[in-house]
């Protein structure tokens, strides 16, 4: 029976596995290597549109007093007076001094002298908030994850729609539909020869999929909900699927016009049969068919790799968290407030990070893309009367989670460079939809938004970029040093652009050769530390 290419697919495959389209045999670009380069990403996209200032504010003290409201609240505490802005290093903060580079700085919600107090008086509230120990994990002393911290300001998105700011936000491009490959993939597809022993490339934990468009489909993610999702797409464990199937011979290596390759494949007979049926698909249709069902070719080979290498074993002797824990100020599971327990949640229903940490220690994976939000699955994708008070309670115990991820990470050994960290061979990009109207006015939509990068290769301790304080409306970014991409500094306000460039550069990798952004773009001067 001739099979169709429809069969094709499902024979093989099942949809979950698409993301291992050509995963051996197509070109990848290859990013400089260099002893503070990072080799991973996480990318976390906290759901729906952020209020960045109220948990970072890079304004003046004449900013706060013009955009933001007096402390007003109690235990659901919201708006701050200049007072309450400190440096997370405890420097002295100058709230007056020009520029548009500080150090990475806040309204601190928390005391310092006992970081769990929930209900003193914060002094410098005009006695209006409650202490709230959230967001702690980023300005504690013990681990200073500040130091490897730097937020970028006042981006312009050039959206202030959702679809489209995320977009932007992964590829740097707005739009309905990717224009641009997001950065994800361009990160997988570029260590995919340096690392050919990750058989997962990009792996997408929940949220909108960050688009290989364009690239060799090593790229495409691979979709993931839990550990436990892998074993019906990723392995050969289930009995009533694989039974009398798991036999594997290295059969020699054949490319999909029928040239010999080198090396081999570890492929069951379904296999070998497929190999076989697809190459004989070769030249009946057009040449975009051909394309195809190289790609589909090619998909069998990786596939077939990938499971032989079992992963679901690996990740089943790979810790998640392992270290933080040993902190009694850290728990696995810990549980959060807003107000006196108005509305409380598990560190759990935040996202996916235990299983995020596992995949980055296996090193299974280069590239991972997470949904996250705050307590309960709480979007920050609302447009009621107290939005702007429930963005920042919300807010801050959401940024606590990624701290303590971060921290986890800085705290767990590289397996492949002993002198480096997790945290060192991994850039963490926080990301969202867009910004919001500042607190004077609401909480609706607002295209300057910010981005934070933890990590590998990044000059911390810093906040780079500022609002325009002239506006009487919410402002847009101010003008910040970039590095065109054609090799000259230009001052201007920062784009999308120029935060997903800035990413990738992090990675050694090079435009025009590596990755290409519509539109044109800088990278953010003085963020990504030097070799």
């Amino acid at each position: 029976m001739k099979l169709s290419r429809r069969n094709l697919f499902q024979a093989a495959l099942g949809a979950a596995q698409v993301g291992l389209l050509a995963r051996y045999g197509f070109p990848a670009a290859s990013a400089q290597v260099g002893r503070h380069r990072p080799t991973k990403l996480l990318a976390i996209w906290l759901d729906g549109g952020l209020h960045w200032e109220t948990y970072f504010s890079p304004m003046t003290r004449a900013g706060i007093n013009k955009y933001i409201p007096l402390p007003t609240g109690g235990y659901l505490p919201w708006g701050f007076v200049p007072e309450q802005v400190e440096n997370y290093d405890r420097s002295p903060v100058d709230l007056d001094a020009p520029g548009v580079v500080r150090k990475l700085r806040g309204p601190v919600a928390w005391n310092w002298d006992n970081p769990k107090d929930t209900s003193g008086i914060h002094p410098g509230s005009q006695g209006q908030h409650r202490y709230r120990p959230y967001g702690y994990a980023w300005a504690n002393p013990k681990y200073k994850l500040y130091e490897k911290a730097a937020l970028l300001v006042g981006a312009d998105q050039g959206t202030a729609a959702h679809q489209s700011g995320i977009i932007a936000s992964m590829s740097g491009v707005a739009g309905a539909t990717f224009r641009a490959p997001a950065v994800h993939g361009v990160i997988a597809n570029a260590m995919y020869k340096r690392f050919p022993d990750r058989p997962i490339p990009s792996v997408n934990l929940g949220g909108p999929l960050p688009r290989a468009l364009g690239l060799p489909t090593v790229a495409n993610p691979t979709v993931l909900a839990s550990a436990a999702s892998v074993e019906p797409t990723l392995s050969d464990k289930r009995e009533s699927t694989w039974k009398g199937l798991r036999t594997r011979q290295d059969i020699p290596d054949v490319g999909y016009d029928g040239a010999s390759l080198s090396g081999t494949v570890p492929s069951t007979a379904v296999d070998a049969a497929l190999l076989e049926a697809v190459r004989k698909e070769r030249g009946i249709s057009s040449a975009g068919s051909d394309d195809m069902m190289e790609q589909l070719y090619d998909t069998y080979k990786g596939a077939s790799r990938t499971i032989r290498r079992d992963i679901l074993s690996v990740l089943g002797t790979t810790p998640q968290w392992e270290h933080l824990k040993n902190d009694p100020d850290y728990p696995v599971d810990w549980n959060a407030c807003i107000g006196l327990a108005d509305s409380c949640g598990s560190s759990a229903s935040m996202g996916p990070y235990g299983f995020a940490l596992q995949l980055l220690k296996s090193d299974l994976v280069t590239s991972v893309n997470m949904r996250a939000t705050s307590i309960s699955n709480a979007s920050f994708d609302t447009h009621s009367a107290t939005g702007v008070m429930m963005h920042t309670n919300f807010m801050r115990i959401a940024m606590e989670s990624v701290g303590r991820i971060c921290l986890e990470m800085s705290l767990t050994p590289s397996k492949s460079d002993p002198s480096r960290t997790l945290l060192d061979e991994t850039l963490v990009y926080v990301y969202s939809d867009f910004g919001r109207t500042f607190p004077k006015r609401g909480s609706d939509h607002h295209p300057a938004t910010c981005a934070i990068l933890v990590g590998g290769g990044i000059q911390g301790n810093q906040m780079i970029g500022g609002y325009d304080e002239r506006s009487d409306g919410s402002p847009m970014g101010l003008p910040v040093t970039l590095l065109e991409e054609g090799g000259e500094r230009a001052t201007r306000t920062p784009r999308s652009q120029d935060i997903a460039a800035t990413v990738l550069n992090a990675f050694g990798l090079e435009p025009g050769k590596d990755f290409f952004i519509p539109g044109g773009f800088g990278v953010y001067d003085g963020v990504v530390r030097p070799g």
